[in-house]
């Protein structure tokens, strides 16, 4: 009598219960995560912060994840921050110090601690690197350099008439 057996609650539970997995993982959200897009133009040596950037949902995995700091290369609006365009070097300038522009080195970057040397005394003045201009590969590479204030006019000066020579560590 087939009838009479007791129907196989086991494999009806099971099967009910792989189905509902195969449906869960076909049917979850994609994990994601938030990262910061520029919602103006940041400009290299520009804070990147809530202020110039909104956070939007990506995939988790697609990009690096970003923390703020200083921005290496210029950023158009809409664009995604990339790890690679921020720095974490100190970007702080001291309070009071004065910027003056001049030609920097390549492969300087917003927030390197650089030394003037006035070429006319031969003094050292101690700076920090604010901003670096990426416009044209085959000049000069132009800059701002945050030097302290009893020394911003010596340097200023130098720098007006190509009297400076600015160094980087490399280390």
């Amino acid at each position: 009598m087939l009838w009479l057996q007791t129907p196989p609650w086991g494999r009806w539970l099971i099967a009910s219960l792989l189905a509902t997995l195969a449906l869960w993982i076909e049917l979850r959200p994609d994990p994601s995560v938030e990262h910061p897009f520029a919602i103006t133009a940041i400009a290299i040596g520009d804070e990147v912060d809530t202020v110039n950037t909104e956070f939007r949902q990506i995939p988790k995995g697609l990009l690096e994840p970003v923390e703020t700091g200083v921005a290496t290369r210029s950023i158009l609006p809409g664009d995604p921050v990339l790890a690679s365009d921020v720095t974490d070097k100190q970007s702080h300038i001291p309070s009071g110090w004065w910027i003056v522009s001049a030609d920097v080195p390549t492969k300087t970057s917003p927030g390197d601690r650089v030394r003037v040397v006035l070429l006319t005394t031969g003094e050292v003045v101690e700076g920090v690197v604010t901003s670096v201009s990426d416009d044209d590969p085959f000049a000069a590479t132009s800059g701002a350099i945050a030097v302290e204030p009893n020394r911003a006019g010596e340097v200023a000066m130098a720098a007006a008439d190509g009297q400076i020579a600015v160094l980087v560590s490399t280390g």
